[in-house]
């Protein structure tokens, strides 16, 4: 009886990922049958393929970041541990916030993360080159931003051949107030280092805003949209954005966004990208929010995907729970 039941499940659970249906507040299985963990990362698209990056946030909490791909944004084989403390990396605590931007002057692949060191100040930023998208990515240094400003939550933007690193700055010197502001800074040419700041601002300290992490900006037709969620440890929270016509700014004030039904948890997840996914006959914007249920009981499942809407130019995040994307053509249902 039992095994009948189990070969049930596993053909249940089969023919969901077959039908090309994200099925939200679900415990999410890759192509083999294991557990997804991929949690504060990034996707970037290479043809028809998917790669989806992100920090094994697991039970343990194994000292890794993993990456996954997808042509159909359901069904995700997990592709390699493309970073891991064992390979003999120097100096790190952990690793986390993994965005992954592909040189096209140099032909390599950049993984910029936060890298807690557990030193004096609190986190830098790490980088890692790899020859391909999936591979075993190489340590290359770590640095602060700024020579007396380290770092909270990170990620990376790329437009054409320039690429910037988007970071939560902590107070100058090495004492609390930590998560101050909100920053961008462009990269070097080879995307291996900072090479100037373009925007700081958002400054928590102020009476209205309350502080802000998990960021990741993207472009709507000529505007700027700057995500955030807001600072609640593990937590679910609202989530925040601003806009712009240039990266420099200036910037508007944080707005929340809109939810239908209402929620003021983003549906119990914390922001942690949207992804442009563009076909034949328009564009879905990929909402990915973090459910952390493993850390704080609430909910089920540890991620969500959703479609972000713009009317108008605002954004608005509906809550479905199951849904058809479309990739190729862009649309879903």
């Amino acid at each position: 009886m039992w095994t009948l039941l189990a070969i049930f499940a596993a053909t249940s659970e089969a023919a969901g990922r077959e039908s090309g249906t994200v099925k939200n507040g679900k415990v999410w299985l890759d192509t083999a049958g294991q557990e997804v963990w991929c949690n504060g990362g990034q996707m970037l698209r290479e043809g028809n393929t998917f790669y989806w990056v992100g920090y094994d946030c697991g039970p343990r909490r194994k000292w890794r970041i993993r990456m996954y791909s997808s042509r159909d944004l359901v069904n995700w084989k997990f592709e390699n541990n493309i970073f891991e403390k064992a390979r003999g990396i120097p100096e790190f605590v952990w690793a986390g916030r993994p965005g992954i931007l592909h040189n096209r002057r140099t032909g390599k692949y950049v993984m910029i993360f936060e890298a807690e060191t557990g030193k004096y100040f609190r986190h830098k930023v790490g980088y890692a080159v790899c020859d391909r998208v999936n591979g075993d990515y190489r340590w290359a240094h770590s640095e602060y931003p700024e020579p007396d400003r380290s770092t909270g939550d990170q990620s990376v933007y790329q437009e054409g051949d320039d690429a910037y690193l988007l970071t939560v700055l902590d107070s100058p010197g090495p004492r609390k107030p930590i998560n101050i502001d909100l920053a961008i800074y462009k990269l070097t040419p080879d995307f291996l280092h900072v090479e100037k700041k373009l925007f700081e601002g958002f400054d928590r300290r102020w009476p209205w805003n309350r502080g802000n992490e998990a960021t990741h900006i993207m472009k709507v037709d000529g505007t700027y949209y700057w995500f955030a969620s807001g600072l609640n440890s593990w937590n679910s929270t609202e989530t925040r954005y601003a806009t712009a016509k240039s990266l420099s700014g200036p910037w508007s004030f944080m707005r929340v966004l809109k939810t239908a039904p209402r929620s003021d948890n983003s549906f119990n997840t914390q922001h942690d990208f949207v992804m442009p996914v563009a076909g034949t006959s328009g564009t879905i914007w990929l909402y990915a929010g973090d459910r952390y249920s493993q850390w704080t009981g609430m909910g089920t499942g540890r991620n969500i995907f959703l479609p972000l809407e713009f009317r108008n130019g605002v954004p608005r995040l509906d809550w479905l729970e199951s849904w058809v994307p479309d990739a190729a053509a862009g649309t879903y249902r």
